[in-house]
């Protein structure tokens, strides 16, 4: 029996074929991917330059296979409330990349559905019993700012 199980386990390692990922290209996709997105959410906010000011910075991620590395954060600062969009990683189970915009009250998760760089992201509006998310464009950013900051009086 355990000769079997041993023959069984050995033949689906063979079986698998691990394609070689060059990790190194994969993280640079990601920080341009990150780039594109605040590049993108500056933009939704070009509007409201005199409401919100807006400053990028740079934190530190650590990923297996990847190692640790540095790439942008993006703060937004609202009349007296801050919220900061961080990314989390490329390497996520069922997304291309993943970023969470956190405020006092809450957090949004963004999640990137390719991973070309050119891809759109999307905001996660629920996830029990399933998952729920809408492409991330100027009415779902504003429901994302909605929900991570404090409820207007």
């Amino acid at each position: 029996m355990g000769d079997q199980l041993i023959e069984f386990l050995r033949t689906k390692r063979e079986q698998a074929s691990s394609p070689d990922i060059d990790w190194q290209a994969k993280k640079d996709s990601w920080i341009r991917s990150v780039e594109s997105l605040y590049g993108l959410i500056e933009q939704m906010l070009s509007d409201s330059s005199e409401d919100v000011r807006v400053r990028r910075f740079d934190v530190e991620a650590t990923e297996e296979f990847i190692g640790t590395y540095n790439l942008p954060a993006l703060e937004l600062r609202i009349g007296n409330e801050r919220v900061e969009f961080r990314p989390k990683g490329v390497t996520v189970i069922g997304a291309a990349g993943r970023v969470d915009l956190r405020g006092e009250r809450d957090t949004v998760t963004l999640i990137k559905d390719k991973p070309d760089q050119d891809s759109e992201w999307s905001v996660i509006l629920q996830r029990i019993p399933q998952v729920k998310r809408v492409k991330l464009d100027r009415e779902s950013l504003r429901y994302a700012l909605e929900r991570v900051m404090m409820p207007l009086p």
